[in-house]
């Protein structure tokens, strides 16, 4: 029969599982909406601008059509009359939208020009927007939207009765603010409704996503519920052999947590810790009775066979793909700070992050719980000891973080009894081991 706390492990094992799934579809619809939106949208906007583009091409070209065909002049042979008919033309196009109207002959020679009356001060800036005469060919066209104004810097060649090029019009076109406002409108139309349209598209795909993975749902839960399973039993294994009660892992785990947190540590390191620290003397398990049970101080050899349990650990933490992430704090968290620990006596922040946030906690707990041979210290005279081994048992930083927050984390855990430390530990495990698998 499944006690109060199994089922409660099992709810939070189900209801992270859930919750992750909701989140990875829900992360991969939006990623899908975003680039649809932008694959779709942006060819919908470039469609439309090209639209704008031909529609006021096309009204310029409707505006210059005056000096072609049978009002044409060889604009290289201009006497005084064709001279003064051609600038009333130019003059009469720079009234309705053009700002500048120019006329060059077949050699390419300024032959006429107008300017829209209270530019001529401005003329150096509106030459910033000209065209040059192309290499190769006899027609171009420019874009630009200056200062809220759409212009149109174009450059068409003017033709005979018998359709030979007699000359150029060059002008800068401006659309007027109710064409312009009107084109701006069916735009945003048209990208509103491509939007709401993917967005309605979307929105209908995730029932059908998450119906058809409910199947993946229920695997995924009973998996982390697994998982979760094989990392109590492991600790509640050790604790058995080690005389101890497994509260020790679920204090230290809790421990760990906070201070990782308090310093910022990201949710993948923060997960790693969690199941590290539960798991941290895994290789106890090889340890013979004679030398883990044994109650005085251990002798030189005795104490180098103790030492291979973090060997022991770390080969029973990679057996396992989901736990081996978490080895760096059973790997490594009898270093010390100055270099005097063990396996490999790194130093300072060779050693890893989490190894170092795990040897604080795990000699505070040692330090403040109730033993059979002696009575916990009070959290103030082990915050006092922590100190004193800062910078050669421990990292001094994360020793100034913990001093702050342990008085708070020990009022916590003592205003709790052991079975409720278990549940409590174990949700959180299944907010940030779970969810962040």
């Amino acid at each position: 029969m499944p006690t109060p706390s199994n089922v409660k492990s099992d709810s939070h094992a189900a209801l992270a599982a859930s919750r992750y799934l909701h989140r990875k579809i829900l992360t991969r619809l939006f990623l899908g909406w975003l680039f649809l939106s932008m694959v779709i949208g942006g060819g919908i906007l470039w469609f439309e601008i090209s639209r704008i583009q031909h529609t006021v091409h096309s009204l310029a070209l409707e505006e210059t059509r005056a000096f072609s065909g049978e009002s044409a002049h060889a604009l290289d042979q201009l006497d005084a009359n064709a001279r003064k008919h051609l600038t009333q033309l130019a003059t009469q196009l720079v009234k309705q939208h053009f700002l500048v109207a120019e006329l060059y002959d077949v050699n390419k020679q300024l032959q006429i020009e107008v300017v829209q009356s209270g530019l001529e001060k401005v003329e150096q800036r509106i030459d910033d927007y000209r065209h040059r005469f192309p290499k190769q060919g006899t027609f171009s066209r420019e874009f630009h939207f200056i200062d809220g104004k759409l212009l149109l810097v174009m450059l068409v060649p003017v033709t005979g009765n018998d359709g030979s090029v007699i000359g150029y019009f060059e002008g800068i076109y401006k659309v007027d603010d109710r064409t312009l406002h009107a084109l701006i409108d069916d735009l945003l139309r048209t990208l509103a409704f491509v939007t709401v349209a993917i967005t309605f598209t979307t929105v209908l795909m995730y029932p059908i996503v998450y119906t058809l993975n409910r199947a993946l749902t229920n695997v995924l839960g009973d998996l982390l519920k697994g998982n979760l399973e094989l990392m109590n039993v492991l600790g509640c294994a050790i604790a058995e052999r080690d005389s101890d009660t497994n509260t020790h892992n679920y204090r230290v785990t809790y421990y760990a947590m906070r201070l990782g947190e308090a310093i910022g540590l990201p949710q993948e390191n923060l997960r790693d810790l969690i199941v590290g620290a539960f798991l941290h003397d895994v290789g106890k398990i090889g340890i013979r009775d004679p030398i883990l049970l044994k109650p005085g101080k251990l002798t030189t050899e005795e104490f180098e066979v103790m030492k291979t349990h973090v060997t022991l650990g770390v080969a029973i933490l990679t057996k396992s793909s989901w736990l081996n992430d978490a080895r760096q704090v059973v790997e490594f968290h009898h270093e010390k700070y100055d270099g005097t620990g063990y396996l490999q006596g790194l130093k300072g922040e060779d050693i890893p992050l989490n190894a170092r946030i795990f040897a604080i906690v795990d000699v505070f707990d040692a330090l403040t719980a109730r033993r059979a041979y002696k009575e916990p210290w009070s959290t103030e005279k082990a915050i006092v000891l922590l100190k004193q081994e800062s910078g050669t048992h421990f990292d001094p930083q994360l020793v100034n973080t913990f001093s702050r927050i342990a008085p708070q984390l020990q009022r916590e855990i003592n205003a709790l009894a052991e079975s409720e430390v278990e549940r409590m530990v174990e949700g959180l495990t299944a907010r940030y081991v779970l969810i962040n698998t």
